[in-house]
């Protein structure tokens, strides 16, 4: 496949990320709506629901964002098998205990960053087999899905390198909160794709509509990992070692995957990537 062909296959993808994340935020009131249903205590302290975001998201980038402790359960979409995933962040926790334990919302527990302790886990799961139960009832109307647990806490939540991410907010208490609910792109697009006609990016028309498409490229010095304990600790005017060569090859993302490779350089005194072939260093 030539360079070419490969840059407009991509885009066609791009086009149905984008499509499926779209569906996905079209349901978030329903969605949110659900997320009432089954935290009823959050309607009579005041709380809202709303939509933080929409979109497809690496599933590590997700979890390093959240504030910990999380609890994470491992779900699949019916029929199909399609990994699915059900994330809350440490304010999610903290006000679902608070408000099934009878709390006004004042005065939330405060949680370990190390972890949940067994009952707290116990409460939590409970809690979220409600949500689940709810989310699916708005999935099966309009998705045609149905989700299932498989088990009730998993860090490696989901196999989906990057799924689509709907993050639904809690707020006006004390705690800001966040329940994230993933799913597979492809479950998410299959009712929809089932019926249209199949669309080949080879086709010249096609090629014409996605020649205008904007994709956005990222340049990539590189990635590293670091305790959070460090990390905590940084402070301006520290120095972050990053594991890559002075003039070394970078990555150029698109919608977030490696599809480039280039070296840094300058132009009209502005960065610039001067590309290189893939294989080189």
């Amino acid at each position: 496949m030539s360079e070419s062909a490969g840059l407009l296959r991509f885009a066609a993808e791009g086009a149905r990320v984008r499509k499926a994340a779209s569906s996905l935020e079209q349901s978030s009131p329903l969605l949110a709506s659900a997320l009432r249903r089954a935290l009823p205590f959050l309607a009579a302290r005041g709380e809202t629901i709303a939509l933080s975001f929409a979109r497809a998201m690496p599933i590590g980038d997700l979890i390093a964002e959240l504030p910990r402790p999380i609890h994470a359960t491992r779900l699949v979409l019916n029929p199909g098998g399609a990994h699915a995933a059900l994330i809350l962040d440490a304010g999610a926790i903290s006000t679902i205990l608070d408000g099934v334990l009878g709390g006004d919302g004042r005065s939330p527990p405060t949680l370990d960053e190390a972890g949940l302790s067994a009952p707290q886990i116990a409460l939590a799961a409970r809690v979220v087999d409600g949500i689940v139960r709810s989310f699916s009832d708005v999935l099966a109307k309009k998705f045609d899905l149905s989700l299932t647990s498989i088990a009730p806490t998993s860090d490696d939540a989901m196999a989906e390198g990057a799924p689509i991410a709907c993050c639904l907010e809690i707020s006006g208490g004390v705690n800001t909160g966040r329940v994230v609910l993933l799913l597979a792109k492809e479950a998410l697009l299959s009712k929809a794709e089932s019926r249209e006609h199949p669309v080949h990016a080879d086709d010249p028309r096609v090629a014409a509509v996605l020649e205008n498409v904007e994709l956005e490229l990222v340049a990539e010095l590189t990635r590293t990992k670091m305790p959070l304990g460090v990390l905590t600790r940084l402070k301006v005017g520290d120095t972050i070692r990053l594991d890559v060569a002075v003039g070394g090859a970078v990555n150029v993302r698109i919608d977030g995957r490696v599809l480039l490779r280039g070296h840094p350089t300058t132009q009209a005194g502005q960065i610039a990537i001067r590309l290189s072939p893939r294989h080189e260093g």
